[in-house]
């Protein structure tokens, strides 16, 4: 039955911004399956740092690049890192990304930022790790606001630009299949530095439009990345982790 498992250790698997949240756990959980970790981070250095110790205690090769993914230059410095210490990714996590606060309607520049950090920026990571990859896994972060219906008008462009990196996610996979498998996880409300710094009554309060009545760990999400990372019979599909959030808003 090998054959049915994609078996992550000593896998080269990049993750793009892994000092925090979502890529950070994530980044700690392929580590714990035996692989080699690259991840990325822009600005926040003391997250790198804690996401390099636990690699470290966990006894993993792991590369850490800041970067921003938005620049061209930057991008190139990455992916020669990359192709200097390991020569080729196996897996590649799409997760770094921004909330704008300006997010609006009518805020054009809102849309533009968010566009070249939320979407053209996956886009132009993927051309560059397909270059190193021949078989594998890609996966992208998606949200339950790029689900139809879902999203608000404080979140519009966020909203437009998940729903784009999910068709994008499904119309790749048409494109890699059967050599590189690609599918995306789109969650709840996720207890990460976007939210800023929750209590615990923060934190139950935006649970509740969860069925489990709590935001959801980064953990959970991470787990959840593992599981399509080894599974070789899912593809092109979008793995809601939302706690139930979708049967509150549309059900």
């Amino acid at each position: 039955m090998k054959d049915f498992l994609y078996n992550l250790k000593n896998k080269v698997v990049l993750i793009t911004g892994g000092s925090s949240g979502i890529g950070q756990a994530t980044a700690i959980r392929f580590g714990e399956e035996g692989a080699k970790i690259v991840f990325t981070f822009n600005s926040n250095h003391s997250g790198a740092t804690e996401t390099e110790k636990t690699l470290q205690k966990l006894g993993v090769e792991y590369l850490s690049v800041k970067s921003n993914l938005t620049q061209e230059s930057q991008l190139d410095h990455l992916f020669l890192e990359i192709k200097n210490k390991f020569n080729n990714i196996d897996v590649l996590i799409n997760n770094a990304g921004i909330f704008d606060e300006s997010d609006g309607p009518t805020n054009i520049e809102a849309f533009e930022n968010i566009y070249r950090n939320n979407f053209l920026s996956h886009v132009s990571v993927t051309k560059r790790a397909l270059e190193l990859m021949k078989q594998g896994k890609i996966i992208n972060i998606s949200s339950v606001h790029g689900k139809l219906g879902h999203g608000s008008s404080r979140a519009i462009a966020y909203s437009a630009f998940k729903a784009a990196l999910e068709s994008y996610t499904k119309n790749l996979a048409k494109q890699l299949a059967p050599d590189i498998l690609v599918n995306a996880v789109a969650p709840g409300r996720v207890v990460t530095p976007q939210w800023g710094n929750l209590d615990v009554k923060e934190q139950k309060e935006l649970g509740k439009v969860h069925l489990i009545q709590r935001m959801i760990q980064p953990i959970e999400v991470a787990n959840s990345i593992i599981f399509l990372a080894k599974n070789n019979a899912i593809c092109g599909e979008i793995l809601t982790v939302d706690g139930g959030m979708t049967l509150v808003t549309l059900g």
